[in-house]
C-alpha cells in the first residue's frame, strides 16, 4: 500500500517533533510480512519498502515490525533496522496519500 513515509529516528535516536515536519517524506509502497530475518536469525514480522527494480532496499527494512498506532491519517510502524551491521530502533510514520 502506498504511503508518504517519514523515518522518525536516526541511528536509534528520535528526531524532535519540530524537525519531523521539515523532513521530506518518500512515496513508498510499504509491505509487511511474516518471514525469516537474516539480521535476527529467526522468523519475525518484517516491513520494507518495495523496490520494483533490482538493487538494494530503498531504506533499511524493519525487523520485528509492529503497527503501534493507526488512525484515519495513517499508521505508525515500529521495529529494528540494521545499519552498517548494527541494530537500531526505528519507527516509520506512514501517512495516507
Amino acid at each position: 500500500m502506498y504511503f508518504l513515509l517519514v523515518r522518525r529516528r536516526v541511528r536509534g535516536v528520535a528526531i524532535p517533533n519540530g524537525q519531523l515536519t521539515k523532513i521530506q517524506p518518500i512515496r513508498a509502497d510499504v509491505h509487511i510480512e511474516y518471514g525469516h530475518s537474516s539480521a535476527l536469525g529467526r522468523q519475525c514480522l518484517g516491513a520494507w519498502v518495495f523496490n520494483p527494480t533490482p538493487g538494494p532496499d530503498v531504506i533499511p527494512r524493519l525487523h520485528d515490525a509492529r503497527v503501534t498506532g493507526m488512525a484515519q491519517g495513517g499508521i505508525n510502524v515500529t521495529g529494528i533496522e540494521e545499519v552498517d551491521g548494527v541494530l537500531y530502533a526505528q519507527s516509520w510514520w506512514c501517512r495516507a496519500q
